[in-house]
């Protein structure tokens, strides 16, 4: 079981950005925003969860065709608070509540969440300077996504709890 802990805003987001600067080097995307906000939960789940989904970086096994591993880190990240224990008990439209708010919001900020669209221009140069434009620009999405997904788990806590 997991819950987030109960800090302010400008509170949250900054341990956001000091977990995900922790996490900076070695990781894929996915890693990085679930190890980030596994960091900021209450849970009794391992850091070593991380390797159920590792294959879900760049896009799905590093071949950029699938959904953004920033998004789906956050993704699971989620269902480690709403994720439902003994499927087939509890509710599915609960659970996807909270996941589509945070896809939603990723979605309108950078227009898609397929990792390929999001880095696709600087896949196709294949120089040491595109990789690391690339790095560069994966770490934003790391970063925001791992806000995004903060802030929509701070927003339903205070919902569900009423």
């Amino acid at each position: 079981m997991a819950h987030q802990k109960d800090v302010e805003r400008e509170e949250l987001l900054r341990q956001v950005e000091s977990l995900h600067k922790k996490y900076a080097e070695g990781l894929n995307c996915f890693e990085r925003v679930f190890l980030t906000l596994h960091g900021l939960l209450a849970t009794d789940f391992p850091s070593e969860t991380v390797a159920l989904l590792s294959g879900f970086g760049g896009g799905v096994a590093g071949m950029r065709d699938g959904m953004c591993g920033a998004v789906s880190g956050g993704v699971a990240a989620i269902g480690l608070v709403y994720g439902r224990r003994k499927p087939p008990e509890g509710s599915r439209e609960r659970m996807y509540k909270v996941p589509r708010d945070f896809v939603s919001r990723f979605k309108t900020r950078y227009g898609t969440i397929i990792c390929r669209e999001l880095i696709g221009d600087l896949l196709r140069e294949g120089t040491a300077e595109s990789e690391e434009r690339r790095r560069q620009r994966c770490s934003q999405y790391t970063l925001s996504a791992a806000k995004m997904c903060a802030e929509a788990l701070s927003k339903y806590r205070k919902m569900y709890a009423e």
